[in-house]
């Protein structure tokens, strides 16, 4: 039997983070979803039927596939954020205190796969895999006002890079899968 059940999304969800409780960052422990409806919810289990945030587009915008989440910044009781990839490349960084839009990029291609070094320390780096071989390191540190966070992309593989994965130990290291069966350690 389900400890927990709600049906969250018109659409199939493609994506699922925790962050919260046993120690794996501070405050609520909650739950955050990304579906093809163009939605991204955020769902506290301690609270029936209904997310606690619910980001989508505006009336007469665009959907966009959701394909990845991640939760960040967890570092203390106040502070959250929430990163969503989308299918035509849009990662967009929602400030879950504020519950505002904080900063949108685009990088081209659909975006596999999101992820925070760690959740529970004040945003450091942020990887976001791509179609086409691509992944990109953002230094969630550094915002120009008008540019964004200072970044850096690489060819990594010759396929689509499905999966990011920062090893817990070492935050400096992290894995990319590619769709060709292809693993590459990074630092």
């Amino acid at each position: 039997i389900p400890v927990y059940s709600v049906q969250g999304h018109k659409e199939i969800i493609n994506t699922i983070d925790g962050v919260g409780g046993l120690g794996i960052g501070e405050g609520a422990p909650e739950i955050v979803t990304g579906s093809r409806d163009g939605t991204v919810k955020v769902w506290d289990p301690r609270q029936k039927d209904d997310p606690v945030a619910n980001m989508e587009p505006v009336q007469g915008e665009n959907k966009r596939d959701c394909w990845t989440v991640a939760f960040g910044s967890a570092y203390n009781q106040e502070e959250r954020v929430v990163c969503a990839g989308y299918d035509n490349g849009d990662i967009k960084l929602f400030d879950l205190r504020n519950m505002s839009l904080r900063w949108e990029a685009n990088i081209k291609n659909g975006v596999c796969s999101l992820e925070f070094d760690r959740k529970d320390i004040s945003m450091n780096k942020l990887v976001a895999t791509s179609l086409e071989g691509k992944f990109h390191v953002f230094d969630m540190r550094t915002q120009h006002p008008t540019k964004g966070f200072a970044s850096v992309s690489e060819k990594a593989h010759k396929s689509t890079v499905w999966q990011v994965r920062h090893l817990p130990q070492n935050r400096e290291l992290f894995l990319t899968a590619g769709g060709a069966g292809s693993l590459h350690l990074w630092k």
